[in-house]
């Protein structure tokens, strides 16, 4: 299955992979070798899961991660196995009793009414576990946009879920409902800035962030309209070099103040990044299906820059040290801004991709409603 999907998520999986090398060199203390050597494992395995067609594969595959992860983080529970175990409980449902033994087949007419809405929930669960924040102290050891369950939503809850009425309606109001409740634990962070460590504050920053992002995705995939589809994987995308950029710059001591402000913008979208074509996308299409979605859509938007400002505005003023004029901004900062700066001005490429991404993954819903139950 390497198509337009599996080719949209490698790019996620690379910068999976380079923020574990990136956190197990510098905060691991690791060899660099060792370092790598994880980073590129992640990679190859949320690859992997991109790319299979056979649910017990994808399970085979995330088994080998959750233990790969307890070998990296030398623990054996973890608040990732909670929805590690959801997908895959919905993967092996979809072939012990659906019996489904590739991805392909989800198109066929054989499958239940309660297997499909079975597996729906067990992916859409585990879509708001990796939405909803974890402790803060386990902060650094979480993904920056949960790919395991949103690959897992993309090729098997979208199709699936479109013989369910509930679905295209039921499942972005619980997203927005999401992104709204993350988006105002950040205003109530940034007002409380002051009672936090920088450290402690850093996290929960990037914790309430990574659900209003994740909640954007979720929304526009299961609006069921194709342009918020497109919107929603390219929000994918852009809001994993917006966390990438804002985790490796308030992680920085002392803080240099534009790579701060630099991140804010990517964050929040401003025009020539390329988190502004993705939100603008999203935001059409919603307009066409749902306005009073759109309309929330926009105003958690607006909250959450707000918010973040607010609490970057505190972490700079009251909790940075002192600033120091040689400090260099961070590589992995760059890195991530120059990339979000290059698809924001040249998008073609990359919205060509996701187009083809999202017809991807619509497909076998479309076969499957000119088959007939």
């Amino acid at each position: 299955m390497i198509d337009a999907f599996f080719w949209l998520v490698l790019a996620i999986a690379l910068l999976e992979g380079a923020r574990i090398a990136r956190l197990e060199y510098k905060g691991g203390e690791r060899a660099l070798v060792h370092a790598l050597g994880f980073g590129g494992l992640e990679t190859a395995l949320l690859a992997g899961c991109a790319a299979v067609a056979s649910p017990l594969a994808f399970v085979g595959l995330v088994a080998s991660r959750i233990a790969i992860g307890w070998k990296r983080e030398g623990r054996t529970f973890g608040p990732g196995l909670l929805k590690s175990g959801l997908v895959a409980s919905a993967m092996l449902v979809l072939t012990v009793v659906g019996g489904v033994e590739s991805f392909a087949d989800l198109a066929g007419p054989g499958m239940s009414a309660s297997v499909r809405l079975g597996v729906v929930l067990l992916i859409c669960a585990a879509c708001l576990v990796a939405i909803m924040p974890v402790q803060v102290a386990d902060e650094q050891r979480e993904t920056l946009v949960a790919p395991l369950a949103f690959i897992a939503f993309a090729r098997v809850a979208i199709p699936l879920g479109r013989d369910e009425p509930w679905f295209a309606l039921l499942v972005p109001i619980v997203a927005a409902t999401t992104s709204l409740v993350c988006a105002l634990w950040l205003m109530s962070a940034g007002k409380r800035a002051n009672h936090f460590e920088p450290a402690a504050l850093v996290s929960e920053l990037i914790l309430c962030e990574r659900g209003v992002v994740l909640s954007f995705v979720l929304l526009g995939l299961a609006s069921g309209e194709r342009l918020a589809g497109v919107g929603a994987l390219l929000e994918w995308g852009s809001g994993a070099l917006a966390l990438l950029a804002l985790e490796a710059s308030l992680r920085r001591r002392p803080l240099p103040k534009p790579m701060a402000f630099f991140a804010l913008a990517m964050t929040v979208s401003l025009p020539g990044t390329f988190g502004f074509i993705a939100e603008d996308l999203l935001a059409h299409g919603l307009l066409e299906l749902r306005p009073w979605l759109a309309a929330a859509f926009v105003g958690v938007s607006a909250i959450n820059a707000a918010a973040l400002y607010l609490a970057l505005a505190h972490l700079i003023a009251d909790l940075g040290e002192p600033q120091d004029a040689e400090a260099r901004p961070s590589f992995m900062m760059l890195t991530a801004a120059g990339l979000s700066l290059v698809l924001g001005l040249a998008p073609q490429p990359i919205v060509t991709t996701a187009t083809a991404a999202h017809a991807v993954l619509t497909q076998s819903a479309q076969i499957a409603s000119r088959v007939g139950p």
